[in-house]
């Protein structure tokens, strides 16, 4: 997953990126000051999420999404405004963002809107075309959220303990993709606290290979 901080502020652009870097979702984080910037990276680069941070005039970030949806740029859009009016919200949902923060949000609050924005797009990203059960499935998508966090890492101490008491019912070897449909936390996460797992000694790992494509890892509870 790709990111892009859209701020005309340098500190606040850095603030952000680093946070997110914090969160290990992304492969790469980068940032852009202007909607002209943005959208020139977002049309020659592939991005997932955009964190949408413009001012100083609330008409700024509406703009910015106009032109996302007029190019047809397939993002997830999480908007942070301090503008708090019904109109101006609704209008935003309305172009297609997918989660709004009044300014100042709290970092749990950040962090939730990018998770979940991971978990969303990553969802729809596996589909060439859907069923009703998938769409609703990506619609009403939720994970699981835990307060402590080990930062260095930007492991959960409760979602680990979760993956955990998941993952210690297997007694065949599985997958990131088996625990992550079993849990509904993305993929991403959950190689993150997969890969947690067997440095310490929880997992042993090993290598499956298909006839085609690259191996693919699975994993085996070994813990007593």
């Amino acid at each position: 997953m790709k990111c892009m901080v859209v701020s005309e502020i340098d500190a606040s652009a850095e603030e952000k990126v680093q946070f997110l870097q914090e969160l290990h979702l992304f492969s790469s984080i980068v940032s852009a000051s202007s909607a002209e910037q943005a959208i020139a990276k977002l049309k020659k680069y592939a991005y997932d999420i955009v964190v949408l941070d413009l001012g100083p005039t609330k008409e700024d970030n509406m703009n910015l999404l106009k032109r996302i949806r007029a190019e047809k740029i397939f993002v997830c859009v999480i908007m942070t405004s301090e503008e708090n009016s019904l109109d101006y919200i609704a209008e935003a949902f309305s172009y297609g963002v997918s989660d709004y923060l009044l300014k100042p949000s709290t970092c749990k609050r950040f962090s939730e809107a990018a998770m979940r924005s991971v978990n969303k797009r990553e969802c729809l990203l596996q589909y060439q075309t859907m069923t009703q059960e998938e769409i609703d499935h990506c619609i009403a998508l939720n994970i699981h959220i835990a307060a402590s966090v080990d930062k260095g890492k930007g492991i959960c101490n409760e979602t680990f303990n979760f993956v955990k008491s998941v993952v210690s019912k297997k007694s065949a070897s599985f997958t990131a993709a088996d625990i992550a449909e079993e849990t509904k936390l993305s993929r991403i996460t959950i190689r993150k606290y997969l890969e947690r797992m067997s440095e310490s000694g929880i997992l042993d790992t090993e290598l499956e290979y298909g006839e085609v494509g690259r191996p693919q890892k699975r994993y085996l509870y070994v813990e007593k």
